[in-house]
Protein backbone atom coordinates (compact mmCIF):
# COMPACT_ATOMS: atom_id res chain seq x y z
CA UNK A 1 0.00 0.00 0.00
CA UNK A 2 3.06 2.26 0.29
CA UNK A 3 2.91 3.33 -3.36
CA UNK A 4 -0.82 4.17 -3.28
CA UNK A 5 -1.60 7.88 -3.55
CA UNK A 6 -4.89 9.76 -3.40
CA UNK A 7 -6.73 12.43 -5.33
CA UNK A 8 -9.55 14.33 -3.60
CA UNK A 9 -12.46 15.07 -5.91
CA UNK A 10 -15.63 16.95 -4.95
CA UNK A 11 -17.58 13.82 -4.02
CA UNK A 12 -15.00 11.05 -4.06
CA UNK A 13 -11.45 10.18 -3.09
CA UNK A 14 -9.58 8.24 -5.77
CA UNK A 15 -6.71 5.90 -4.94
CA UNK A 16 -4.10 5.45 -7.65
CA UNK A 17 -0.60 4.18 -8.44
CA UNK A 18 1.87 5.69 -10.88
CA UNK A 19 4.47 3.26 -12.24
CA UNK A 20 7.26 3.41 -14.80
CA UNK A 21 8.15 6.25 -17.18
CA UNK A 22 7.25 7.47 -20.64
CA UNK A 23 3.96 8.50 -22.23
CA UNK A 24 1.06 8.11 -19.79
CA UNK A 25 -1.21 5.08 -20.04
CA UNK A 26 -4.34 5.14 -17.87
CA UNK A 27 -5.78 1.69 -17.13
CA UNK A 28 -9.54 1.39 -16.51
CA UNK A 29 -10.26 -1.94 -14.82
CA UNK A 30 -13.33 -4.15 -15.03
CA UNK A 31 -16.55 -4.66 -13.10
CA UNK A 32 -16.15 -5.40 -9.37
CA UNK A 33 -12.37 -5.14 -9.79
CA UNK A 34 -9.61 -3.19 -8.10
CA UNK A 35 -6.30 -2.00 -9.49
CA UNK A 36 -4.41 -4.93 -7.97
CA UNK A 37 -6.31 -7.31 -10.27
CA UNK A 38 -4.35 -6.29 -13.36
CA UNK A 39 -1.95 -9.00 -14.51
CA UNK A 40 1.34 -8.46 -12.65
CA UNK A 41 3.40 -9.55 -15.66
CA UNK A 42 1.43 -7.24 -17.94
CA UNK A 43 2.00 -4.19 -15.74
CA UNK A 44 5.71 -4.97 -15.30
CA UNK A 45 6.17 -5.01 -19.06
CA UNK A 46 4.04 -1.94 -19.77
CA UNK A 47 5.81 0.22 -17.19
CA UNK A 48 9.11 -0.27 -19.03
CA UNK A 49 7.65 1.76 -21.89
CA UNK A 50 5.00 3.97 -20.31
CA UNK A 51 3.99 5.83 -17.18
CA UNK A 52 1.24 3.43 -16.14
CA UNK A 53 -1.55 4.90 -14.02
CA UNK A 54 -3.73 2.39 -12.19
CA UNK A 55 -6.66 3.50 -10.08
CA UNK A 56 -9.66 2.26 -8.13
CA UNK A 57 -13.08 3.47 -9.21
CA UNK A 58 -14.96 5.54 -6.66
CA UNK A 59 -16.06 3.33 -3.76
CA UNK A 60 -13.86 0.38 -4.79
CA UNK A 61 -10.66 -0.81 -3.14
CA UNK A 62 -8.94 2.11 -1.43
CA UNK A 63 -11.14 4.75 -3.11
CA UNK A 64 -14.13 6.43 -1.45
CA UNK A 65 -17.50 7.43 -2.90
CA UNK A 66 -19.61 10.12 -1.23
CA UNK A 67 -22.16 10.66 -4.00
CA UNK A 68 -24.31 7.51 -3.87
CA UNK A 69 -25.25 6.13 -7.28
CA UNK A 70 -23.22 6.89 -10.38
CA UNK A 71 -23.19 6.19 -14.12
CA UNK A 72 -20.55 5.01 -16.56
CA UNK A 73 -20.30 8.64 -17.62
CA UNK A 74 -19.54 9.62 -14.00
CA UNK A 75 -16.61 7.18 -13.97
CA UNK A 76 -15.42 8.58 -17.30
CA UNK A 77 -15.44 12.10 -15.87
CA UNK A 78 -13.44 10.82 -12.90
CA UNK A 79 -10.74 9.80 -15.40
CA UNK A 80 -10.79 13.35 -16.78
CA UNK A 81 -10.39 14.79 -13.26
CA UNK A 82 -7.58 12.34 -12.48
CA UNK A 83 -5.75 13.63 -15.57
CA UNK A 84 -6.22 17.22 -14.46
CA UNK A 85 -5.06 16.47 -10.93
CA UNK A 86 -1.91 14.79 -12.26
CA UNK A 87 -1.28 17.59 -14.81
CA UNK A 88 -1.54 15.18 -17.75
CA UNK A 89 -2.48 17.00 -20.94
CA UNK A 90 -2.81 13.90 -23.16
CA UNK A 91 -2.83 10.16 -22.48
CA UNK A 92 -3.29 6.67 -23.85
CA UNK A 93 -6.22 4.80 -22.31
CA UNK A 94 -6.80 1.06 -21.93
CA UNK A 95 -10.18 -0.21 -20.75
CA UNK A 96 -10.99 -3.80 -19.81
CA UNK A 97 -14.63 -5.02 -19.89
CA UNK A 98 -16.65 -2.42 -17.90
CA UNK A 99 -13.50 -0.31 -18.06
CA UNK A 100 -13.98 -0.38 -21.82
CA UNK A 101 -17.34 1.36 -21.30
CA UNK A 102 -15.56 4.01 -19.22
CA UNK A 103 -12.79 4.38 -21.80
CA UNK A 104 -15.30 4.78 -24.64
CA UNK A 105 -17.21 7.54 -22.87
CA UNK A 106 -14.01 9.30 -21.90
CA UNK A 107 -12.85 9.17 -25.53
CA UNK A 108 -16.20 10.42 -26.82
CA UNK A 109 -16.36 13.30 -24.31
CA UNK A 110 -12.66 14.20 -24.34
CA UNK A 111 -11.18 13.02 -27.65
CA UNK A 112 -8.63 15.83 -27.53
CA UNK A 113 -7.16 14.26 -24.38
CA UNK A 114 -6.38 10.87 -25.94
CA UNK A 115 -3.44 9.76 -28.04
CA UNK A 116 -4.56 6.16 -28.55
CA UNK A 117 -7.36 4.00 -27.22
CA UNK A 118 -7.35 0.28 -26.38
CA UNK A 119 -10.65 -1.55 -25.81
CA UNK A 120 -10.11 -5.00 -24.33
CA UNK A 121 -12.97 -7.53 -24.05
CA UNK A 122 -15.76 -4.96 -24.05
CA UNK A 123 -18.95 -3.90 -25.86
CA UNK A 124 -20.84 -0.86 -27.12
CA UNK A 125 -23.89 -1.36 -24.88
CA UNK A 126 -27.49 -0.76 -25.88
CA UNK A 127 -29.43 -3.34 -27.88
CA UNK A 128 -26.45 -4.10 -30.15
CA UNK A 129 -24.67 -5.98 -27.38
CA UNK A 130 -24.36 -9.75 -27.63
CA UNK A 131 -24.92 -11.10 -24.13
CA UNK A 132 -23.20 -14.07 -22.47
CA UNK A 133 -25.03 -17.35 -21.96
CA UNK A 134 -27.63 -17.59 -19.20
CA UNK A 135 -25.27 -19.86 -17.25
CA UNK A 136 -22.48 -17.27 -17.27
CA UNK A 137 -24.90 -14.42 -16.52
CA UNK A 138 -26.27 -16.26 -13.48
CA UNK A 139 -22.77 -16.90 -12.12
CA UNK A 140 -21.77 -13.25 -12.55
CA UNK A 141 -24.96 -11.86 -11.00
CA UNK A 142 -25.16 -14.31 -8.07
CA UNK A 143 -23.38 -13.07 -4.92
CA UNK A 144 -23.18 -16.69 -3.76
CA UNK A 145 -21.18 -17.89 -6.77
CA UNK A 146 -18.04 -19.72 -5.67
CA UNK A 147 -14.52 -18.48 -6.51
CA UNK A 148 -14.10 -21.56 -8.72
CA UNK A 149 -17.25 -20.66 -10.68
CA UNK A 150 -16.14 -17.06 -11.07
CA UNK A 151 -12.65 -18.12 -12.17
CA UNK A 152 -14.25 -20.40 -14.74
CA UNK A 153 -15.86 -17.42 -16.45
CA UNK A 154 -12.44 -15.89 -17.19
CA UNK A 155 -10.99 -18.81 -19.13
CA UNK A 156 -12.02 -21.13 -21.98
CA UNK A 157 -13.04 -24.66 -21.00
CA UNK A 158 -10.30 -26.07 -23.24
CA UNK A 159 -7.66 -24.08 -21.32
CA UNK A 160 -9.12 -24.99 -17.93
CA UNK A 161 -8.95 -28.69 -18.85
CA UNK A 162 -5.15 -28.43 -19.01
CA UNK A 163 -4.63 -25.86 -16.23
CA UNK A 164 -6.09 -27.27 -13.01
CA UNK A 165 -4.87 -24.37 -10.84
CA UNK A 166 -6.12 -21.30 -12.74
CA UNK A 167 -5.90 -19.09 -9.63
CA UNK A 168 -2.11 -19.29 -9.91
CA UNK A 169 -2.34 -17.09 -13.02
CA UNK A 170 -4.05 -14.26 -11.14
CA UNK A 171 -2.30 -11.67 -8.94
CA UNK A 172 -2.67 -11.62 -5.18
CA UNK A 173 -5.56 -9.33 -4.29
CA UNK A 174 -5.16 -7.35 -1.07
CA UNK A 175 -7.55 -4.44 -1.49
CA UNK A 176 -10.91 -4.32 0.31
CA UNK A 177 -14.00 -5.44 -1.62
CA UNK A 178 -17.05 -3.19 -1.28
CA UNK A 179 -20.27 -5.08 -2.04
CA UNK A 180 -22.36 -1.88 -1.90
CA UNK A 181 -20.24 -0.28 -4.61
CA UNK A 182 -20.44 -3.44 -6.71
CA UNK A 183 -24.23 -3.11 -6.60
CA UNK A 184 -23.92 0.49 -7.79
CA UNK A 185 -21.61 -0.65 -10.59
CA UNK A 186 -24.13 -3.33 -11.52
CA UNK A 187 -26.84 -0.64 -11.85
CA UNK A 188 -24.54 1.51 -13.99
CA UNK A 189 -23.79 -1.45 -16.26
CA UNK A 190 -27.51 -2.23 -16.62
CA UNK A 191 -28.09 1.38 -17.72
CA UNK A 192 -25.30 0.96 -20.27
CA UNK A 193 -26.92 -2.19 -21.65
CA UNK A 194 -30.54 -0.96 -21.80
CA UNK A 195 -32.16 0.25 -25.05
CA UNK A 196 -30.80 3.69 -25.82
CA UNK A 197 -27.83 3.11 -23.53
CA UNK A 198 -24.20 2.56 -24.42
CA UNK A 199 -22.09 4.30 -27.02
CA UNK A 200 -23.47 2.98 -30.33
CA UNK A 201 -24.82 6.28 -31.60
CA UNK A 202 -21.70 8.20 -30.54
CA UNK A 203 -18.74 6.10 -31.67
CA UNK A 204 -18.83 7.46 -35.22
CA UNK A 205 -17.43 10.68 -33.77
CA UNK A 206 -14.17 9.00 -32.84
CA UNK A 207 -11.24 9.50 -35.16
CA UNK A 208 -8.42 8.48 -32.83
CA UNK A 209 -6.31 5.34 -33.34
CA UNK A 210 -7.97 2.46 -31.49
CA UNK A 211 -6.99 -1.14 -30.87
CA UNK A 212 -9.85 -3.53 -30.13
CA UNK A 213 -8.57 -6.77 -28.65
CA UNK A 214 -10.37 -9.82 -27.33
CA UNK A 215 -10.22 -13.57 -26.85
CA UNK A 216 -11.98 -15.81 -29.36
CA UNK A 217 -13.53 -17.82 -26.49
CA UNK A 218 -14.59 -15.01 -24.18
CA UNK A 219 -17.54 -16.26 -22.11
CA UNK A 220 -18.28 -12.92 -20.39
CA UNK A 221 -18.20 -10.58 -23.40
CA UNK A 222 -18.52 -12.75 -26.53
CA UNK A 223 -15.94 -11.78 -29.14
CA UNK A 224 -18.62 -10.71 -31.64
CA UNK A 225 -19.01 -7.57 -29.53
CA UNK A 226 -15.49 -6.60 -30.60
CA UNK A 227 -16.44 -7.13 -34.25
CA UNK A 228 -19.34 -4.71 -33.73
CA UNK A 229 -17.03 -2.15 -32.09
CA UNK A 230 -14.51 -2.40 -34.92
CA UNK A 231 -17.22 -1.54 -37.44
CA UNK A 232 -18.47 1.39 -35.38
CA UNK A 233 -14.99 2.90 -34.88
CA UNK A 234 -13.61 3.54 -38.35
CA UNK A 235 -10.12 4.39 -37.04
CA UNK A 236 -9.74 1.03 -35.25
CA UNK A 237 -7.92 -2.24 -35.81
CA UNK A 238 -9.10 -5.55 -34.39
CA UNK A 239 -7.13 -8.40 -32.85
CA UNK A 240 -8.91 -11.64 -31.96
CA UNK A 241 -6.60 -13.91 -29.97
CA UNK A 242 -7.43 -17.55 -30.56
CA UNK A 243 -7.90 -19.91 -27.61
CA UNK A 244 -8.21 -17.16 -25.01
CA UNK A 245 -11.05 -15.77 -22.93
CA UNK A 246 -11.98 -12.76 -20.82
CA UNK A 247 -8.79 -13.33 -18.85
CA UNK A 248 -6.57 -13.06 -21.94
CA UNK A 249 -4.11 -10.88 -20.00
CA UNK A 250 -3.66 -13.69 -17.46
CA UNK A 251 -3.37 -16.46 -20.03
CA UNK A 252 -0.86 -14.68 -22.28
CA UNK A 253 0.43 -11.61 -20.40
CA UNK A 254 3.58 -11.20 -22.48
CA UNK A 255 1.82 -11.55 -25.82
CA UNK A 256 -0.94 -9.19 -24.69
CA UNK A 257 1.62 -6.63 -23.50
CA UNK A 258 3.53 -6.87 -26.78
CA UNK A 259 0.39 -6.21 -28.77
CA UNK A 260 -0.43 -3.15 -26.65
CA UNK A 261 3.14 -1.81 -26.75
CA UNK A 262 3.50 -2.30 -30.51
CA UNK A 263 0.22 -0.52 -31.13
CA UNK A 264 1.00 2.40 -28.81
CA UNK A 265 4.56 2.90 -30.10
CA UNK A 266 3.62 2.58 -33.77
CA UNK A 267 3.79 5.84 -35.69
CA UNK A 268 1.48 4.50 -38.39
CA UNK A 269 -2.11 5.79 -38.19
CA UNK A 270 -4.36 2.86 -37.30
CA UNK A 271 -6.44 3.21 -40.48
CA UNK A 272 -3.32 2.30 -42.48
CA UNK A 273 -2.79 -0.92 -40.53
CA UNK A 274 -4.49 -4.23 -41.25
CA UNK A 275 -8.11 -3.88 -40.15
CA UNK A 276 -8.30 -7.33 -38.62
CA UNK A 277 -5.77 -9.76 -37.31
CA UNK A 278 -6.23 -13.13 -35.68
CA UNK A 279 -3.57 -14.59 -33.44
CA UNK A 280 -3.25 -18.30 -32.91
CA UNK A 281 -1.48 -19.03 -29.64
Amino acid sequence: MDDVKYIDLSNSKIAYKKLGSGEPLIMCTGYASTMDLWSTELIKKLQKNFTVILFDYRGMGYSKNMSGSFSINTLAEDVYMIMNALNISKTNVLGWSMGGFVAQMFAINHAEKINKLILYATNCGGTDTINPSEEISSILSNPSSSPVELLGTLFPDSWLSTHNKPWEYLPKVEEPYNTETVKLQYDAVQDWLKPGGGSTGLLHKLNIPALIICGSEDKVVPYKNSLILSKLISSSILAVVEGTGHGLMYQLPEAFANYVINFLLSQIPSMELSKEETWSC
